[in-house]
């Protein structure tokens, strides 16, 4: 559902007292957004870096004037802010430089505040879902890297611990890993006691050049912490001992500022050794029970060295090496490290379940016509999808598309392109309709002035060959500009289909060329129209058309249907598949179960190799139309 955006913070770069007063005005009606002027580019990176701006009004005539493209350092960030050109009408033929460049829309002056709040409602939602697609990226990655390192280094770490003869070996190794991996600078084991005491094992800290315990040979100076006081009360007050007793992991930022603990230690050794401790991750080594305590200070950022808390990562992986630790000292399983994997596997299954809802709930339902599609992942999450939705005057957008690669990075890649061009093209039909809508009342006192009683009805006001390419173009320009270093692409087939009279309009970016068919065989291959969307942000378009007869059917697949493999590493390839199509099938329903059988037996119990996906539309024969209208009446439909 559309998000209700009620405040944004918009910032109008011109210098056109009239271009200024036209924006101002609509605006002012609105009451939604507050507005910032700059009558240049100059301090453009000042305005950036003191303010958040949600959209930039920028003049055409400023940036032409300046030599200025939207690519500009200032604006550079992960999801940029979107930048609306203004121009008069006859400034036009200038605005489409910057929209190749990475401006994401233009408003011709002057406007009104509807067409205004539609514009700039539509880039803020859109926004926000990339926004979102990059939060659901980075912790895709997080978990990507947490099971690349369970698999790589922790649970092989484990394995080599196992047969490590050396006790203190063992221990020292637990602390420089926990260390490495999560880029702490320093780190300490402790030891629980049979008497009740935690003891300094393992002590060292890079910036100091401490190394204590373990191979060294160096006994470590410090006193043994006791989990219980004399009277046998539990000691709260050092974070060791407490999470010694409580068995669960602390997480402290800076500890110059946490209340709950005493750092009086740490202080005075940090006075001694002019070193400053700030974040602190403490965690329980334990079976049964605790048996010791692994402590890392000061995460340090990759990049700069500078210290930093440590995140979600770092704590999953310490508390994972801190469970390799116990299985080591008391020959146990990995328990925290299964479970991290198992908590690995939902969130893949939770990604699957979110991805799934891209996909249409329900198909349009055309009368005298059958539209039916299928999907098979080869992983838990998948590159492929369709999509299919009625527009505004009776026709229906249909895709089936095919990003390159699979797994995660594909999935996540899927859902912002279907995100793109579901915003792109709804937004076409959106502002369609709302210029319509806005035309009535003049059209409605024309006819009055000239005496007319009842007047032709008024034609959807859009080209569909139009809004098909600028949906294109605007999702690869986008791609193109802002993910090309991912090198990621995606084969894409959009159309508009007309059921009055079968006509399909259509562009093809490289995918697998759907086939049109009928009883008699294929009667056309819908070629390329284009390259994938991605692979160049200046890339060309152009639209097709094909007319389905009465009887014809329109079947729209991914390569992982051509591509299936059997278990000798043969492809099934499309001479198959044409076999299959040669063959009747009453319903449309029956070809795509015809077909994802093939694939199910020429695979036979093979990981699949690649997404199956599968789109058909079918224009029924009149008798075939009445027949099935017969049958649902009789079922009271």
């Amino acid at each position: 559902l559309p998000m209700k955006i009620t405040y944004a913070n918009l910032l109008i770069i011109s210098d056109d007292e009239v271009k200024i007063e036209a924006l101002t005005t609509a605006l002012g009606e609105l009451k939604l957004y507050a507005v910032t002027i700059a009558n240049g580019l100059a301090h453009l990176a000042e305005l950036m870096a003191s303010r958040a701006f949600d959209i930039i009004l920028l003049d055409v005539a400023v940036a032409k004037r300046a030599r200025w493209m939207p690519d500009e350092e200032a604006l550079l960030a992960p999801v940029p802010v979107p930048i609306i050109m203004l121009a008069y009408r006859e400034e036009l033929p200038d605005v489409s430089a910057y929209v190749a460049a990475g401006a994401v829309d233009y408003l011709m002056l002057p406007t009104d505040s509807t067409l205004l709040k539609a514009r700039v409602s539509a880039h803020l939602q859109k926004r926000l879902l990339q926004e979102q697609a990059v939060a659901v990226l980075q912790s895709f990655n997080e978990m990507e890297k947490l099971a690349d390192d369970l698999r790589l280094v922790i649970l092989p770490l484990a394995i080599d611990l196992s047969s490590e003869g050396e006790y203190e070996r063992v221990l020292e190794r637990i602390v420089i890993e926990a260390k490495s991996i999560c880029n702490a600078d320093a780190g300490t084991l402790y030891l629980r006691t049979p008497d009740n005491t935690l003891r300094f094992a393992i002590v060292r800290t890079n910036s100091l050049g401490i190394a204590f315990g373990g191979t060294t040979g160096q006994p470590v100076p410090y006193a043994d912490i006791p989990l219980y006081d004399a009277a046998g009360a539990p000691n709260y007050s050092n974070v060791a001992s407490y999470v010694a007793l409580q068995g669960f992991t602390v997480n402290i930022a800076d500890v110059y500022h946490e209340s709950g603990f005493d750092f009086s230690g740490t202080r005075a050794f940090d006075e001694r050794n002019q070193y400053r401790s700030i974040s602190c991750l403490t965690v329980p080594l334990k079976n049964d029970q605790v048996i010791g305590v692994l402590q890392l200070i000061n995460a340090q950022d990759p990049q700069t060295g500078a210290v930093a808390p440590f995140d979600v990562y770092h704590q999953l992986v310490a508390e994972s090496l801190a469970s390799q630790a116990a299985l080591v000292l008391h020959n146990r399983k990995l328990r925290a490290s299964e479970e991290s994997l198992l908590r690995y596997k939902r969130e893949l299954q939770i990604g699957r379940s979110i991805q799934m809802s891209f996909f249409p709930a329900e198909l349009p339902e055309l009368k005298g016509h059958e539209l039916v599609a299928s999907f098979k992942a080869a992983r838990e999450v998948s590159g492929d999808f369709y999509d299919a939705f009625a527009l505004p005057h009776g026709k229906v957008a249909l895709v089936i598309a095919d990003v390159c690669d699979k797994g995660v990075v594909a999935a996540l890649f899927m859902a912002l392109v279907r995100s793109l061009v579901r915003a792109f093209m709804q937004q076409h039909y959106y502002l369609a309709a709302q210029r319509m809508q806005a035309a009535l009342p003049q059209a409605a006192a024309a006819q009055s002035h000239k005496g007319r009683r009842r007047s032709k009805p008024r034609p959807f006001p859009i080209d569909d060959a139009a809004a098909l390419l600028d949906v294109v173009r605007l999702t690869n320009a986008y791609i193109g500009s802002n993910h090309s270093h991912t090198h990621m692409f995606a084969t894409l087939f959009f159309a508009v289909y007309n059921p009055a009279d079968g006509e399909l309009l259509y562009v093809n970016c490289g995918h697998v060329l759907p086939l049109v068919f009928d009883r008699a065989g294929i009667t056309a291959r819908l070629a390329p129209t284009g390259p994938a969307v991605g692979l160049r942000a200046d890339a060309r378009y152009a639209t097709a058309r094909v007319r389905l007869a009465a009887g014809d059917t329109l079947l729209a697949y991914t390569d992982g249907l051509t591509e299936a493999r059997d278990p000798a590493g043969n492809l099934l390839r499309e001479a198959r598949v044409l076999e299959l199509l040669a063959q009747a099938y009453p319903t449309a329903q029956a070809l795509l179960a015809a077909l994802e059988t093939a694939v199910r037996d020429f695979t036979g119990d093979g990981e699949p190799f690649d997404d199956v996906t599968l789109l058909a539309l079918r224009r029924l024969e009149k008798s075939d139309a009445e027949a099935r209208g017969e049958d649902a009446e009789a079922h009271g439909e």
